[in-house]
């Protein structure tokens, strides 16, 4: 997981628990907006499962989370448990990022539900087709956690209508990632973890 509550709190001298549902609730979209500013996930390349058969996601409800099957039963020799986030790549619906509240060798149930769609591998239907899916650790830097408690906390306490896409008066600026907004400075404080493409 990119942080814990508790992190947060740590980070920002908050000492007590009034926000934390708040935080709790904003760390997700932190970590996708971070994701999607910088363009990769932190993939781990030594904790992956990677297949083109075996792999199926279902979507759960309130009473039952998401969970994604492993009819090969590799998730524990490939080094998946509880408590860490994962990347999804390939496929279709599901690409993203994800908590994994317990592993199994058979089995990631995720923290979220209603989030993945049905994807199951079956030769009589469409999606047998789509190809190899990939699910790696996402391995997040200690140094990015002073960063995302501050994003977070600016969502608490300064969230802005996420329509406009940029505004600046003077020198108070504040720009977009995804749907949400932060000050530049915190944005620019991504920039060492983005990647260079070169073309």
């Amino acid at each position: 997981m990119l942080m814990t509550t508790a992190e947060v709190r740590t980070i920002l001298g908050i000492t007590d628990s009034t926000n934390d549902t708040q935080i709790a609730a904003f760390l997700p979209y932190v970590a996708s907006d971070i994701v999607s500013y910088i363009g990769h996930a932190f993939q781990d390349g030594y904790v992956y499962r990677e297949s083109a058969s075996a792999i199926a996601m279902y979507r759960g409800d309130s009473d039952t989370n998401d969970y994604i099957a492993d009819a090969d039963e590799k998730f524990l020799a490939k080094g998946f448990i509880s408590g860490m986030d994962i990347a999804i790549e390939g496929g279709y619906s599901n690409v993203g990022i994800y908590s994994v509240s317990s592993a199994s060798a058979e089995r990631l149930l995720l923290d979220e539900y209603g989030t993945l769609i049905n994807q199951v591998r079956d030769p009589n239907i469409d999606d047998n087709a789509i190809g190899s899916i990939k699910i790696s650790r996402v391995n997040w830097p200690k140094e990015l956690k002073l960063t995302a408690a501050k994003m977070v906390w600016y969502l608490i306490s300064n969230s802005k209508v996420d329509d406009v896409k940029s505004e600046s008066l003077d020198d108070y600026s504040i720009t977009y990632a995804g749907s949400n907004a932060y000050p530049v400075r915190l944005i620019n404080a991504l920039d060492k973890f983005r990647k260079v493409v070169v073309r």
